[in-house]
């Protein structure tokens, strides 16, 4: 056969292969679902670029995985609205508490014993003895799943202007709560007390040993853990950026918890390193450690991995949440299929979840599907009793009439009033989010009280009236 019809032959594949990614891509980009639909009506699709103006997230790194492999790439926006720098796919990011996967790996890596008293590893800082701890010692195991009892309140980090801790200063709020192996309970700090425990066992820096055990085996040269980046890298990253679009001061926080939410990468380093846990043939890691990283301890959630979802289809993930950026990593254990994406303002999650409704849709997978709820004829006449605002949790939620249509307004929504859908006379839900709210009506027909379902019911109560438009 002749040589150059064969070489054309693979251009011209090669070229149509390219042509039907850029088309997917393009469906993807026009294509972003609302988390909730409402039954029986047309679904309503959003453009990228529209959501990254309205959301102000101005950067946006995907990764997408397919066949067990990156099948594309893309970069959005800018890194620094101040200087209007882009974002390109070599762009570093904070992952967040996709880090914790990445530490789990590590610490697997590393061989050390999962099960031993962690306080007959740790030199100087130990774990604070008590009550929970005197019949089960404080593990590698238990603070990889999130079962160690470690106290947290959540790592807001500290500003890049201002001083950093050091992760023993840190370690000082650490207090067992609960007895260890007893109960699932998010810890970030509880990472903290991993990242001690390996510095301690092996003797080496933490970010030595992620680079040499997951970044250095998996060609994650991109990636690298640290309290804050260094200052050769920082033309490389993203800066973050608050809910109203505005860079956070100095940047972006340093998190002396490097394990729990320390990681700089790009989308296309974590890609690689879920394809590695996907492929069973990867010499990355045995059969033993995938299956012990993958299997649940206590409710969903593995060694360092979320697990739980919709769909029938096996899944590994993890979500990111550090001042100024929000990540998601996603991946099928069997199918090869997934996507990284990660963004640098805080209305991110938002954004994200928009976008893989729309990668979702487009490779056919039962995850990040919308929602359907049904909705009913608005009772009109009651909307005015429900306007006002209220305080639920740590935000104020603000309800307004515009007409015939009842909106709602907080920080868990996005900058902009979103309307309030009605199930029932006091009962309603947002497209832009799984989120319900109910109107508590007392004798007297007033409304002082609501319930804000996000997750776990949130009550609130009136501060103050709103002006009815």
């Amino acid at each position: 056969m002749n040589p150059q019809r064969i070489f054309l032959g693979l251009c011209a594949f090669a070229w149509t292969l390219h042509a039907a990614a850029d088309e997917r891509i393009t469906r993807i980009e026009n294509g972003l679902r609302e988390p909730v639909a409402v039954r029986g009506a047309p679904a309503r699709t959003m453009r990228l670029v529209d959501r990254m103006r309205d959301l102000h997230v101005p950067g946006v790194s995907i990764a997408v995985i397919d066949h067990g492999r990156i099948v594309w790439t893309r970069a959005y926006g800018v890194a620094d609205v101040e200087t209007g720098r882009p974002v390109t796919p070599a762009t570093l990011f904070q992952a967040a508490s996709i880090s914790k996967p990445v530490a789990a790996v590590a610490t697997v890596k590393s061989r050390i014993d999962l099960d031993a008293d962690v306080n007959t590893r740790l030199r100087g800082w130990r774990v604070p003895e008590n009550a929970f701890t005197a019949h089960q010692p404080v593990t590698v195991r238990a603070l990889l799943s999130h079962t160690a009892g470690v106290s947290d309140g959540g790592l807001a980090g500290y500003p890049a202007t201002a001083s950093c801790p050091t992760l023993r200063q840190e370690l000082e709020k650490a207090a067992i709560t609960s007895e260890p192996g007893s109960r699932y309970a998010y810890s970030s700090l509880g990472y903290g007390v991993l990242q001690q425990v390996l510095v301690d066992t092996t003797g080496r820096p933490f970010d030595a040993l992620a680079r040499d055990t997951v970044f250095a085996p998996l060609g994650m040269r991109d990636s690298l853990f640290a309290s804050t980046l260094p200052a050769a890298l920082a033309p490389r990253a993203a800066k973050g950026h608050a809910l109203d679009g505005t860079p956070i001061a100095g940047g972006w926080h340093c998190y002396p918890e490097e394990a729990a939410a320390g990681l700089w990468t790009t989308a296309a380093d974590l890609a690689r390193f879920a394809i590695a846990l996907q492929d069973r043939k990867h010499a990355f890691l045995s059969k033993q450690q995938l299956e012990m990283l993958l299997t649940p301890v206590r409710g969903d959630y593995g060694l360092g991995f979320e697990l739980g979802h919709a769909g029938r289809e096996p899944a590994f993930h993890h979500s990111g949440s550090n001042a100024g950026y929000k990540a998601q990593l996603w991946a099928y254990t069997r199918t090869g299929q997934g996507a990284v994406i990660l963004t640098n303002g805080d209305n991110g999650a938002k954004l994200i979840a928009e976008l893989m409704g729309a990668i979702a849709a487009e490779y056919g997978w039962e995850d990040w599907r919308p929602i359907e709820r049904a909705a009913v004829p608005g009772n009109t006449a009651l909307f005015d009793r429900y306007t006002g605002s209220y305080a639920v949790s740590n935000v104020v939620l603000r309800v307004e009439r515009r007409g015939d249509v009842l909106t709602l307004a907080g920080p868990p929504l996005g900058p902009e009033p979103v309307e309030l859908i009605p199930a029932g006379d006091a009962d309603f839900f947002v497209r832009e989010k799984d989120a319900t709210l109910h109107f508590d009506t007392e004798a007297d027909g007033n409304v002082n009280t609501l319930t804000f379902v996000d997750g776990r019911p949130r009550p609130g109560r009136r501060i103050e009236p709103a002006v009815s438009r």
